[in-house]
């Protein structure tokens, strides 16, 4: 995995952490929380898609 690609795994997950968080935050009070599930989870595919080709490259 190049030096690109695992910073943009850092930031993804840092994004992603964060979203899931202010969800968990937020879900009892709003009807958005399940949108900041979803960008989440989004990303953390993202972040598996790099792995994988990383791991098939390795």
């Amino acid at each position: 995995m190049n030096e690109v690609e695992l910073e943009t795994l850092r930031k993804l997950a840092q994004k992603a952490l964060k979203e899931l968080e202010e969800a968990y935050l937020r879900l009892p009070d709003t009807d958005n929380g399940k949108t900041y599930l979803f960008r989440g989870k989004e990303r953390v595919r993202l972040m598996l898609q790099i792995l994988e080709s990383a791991k098939k490259e390795g």
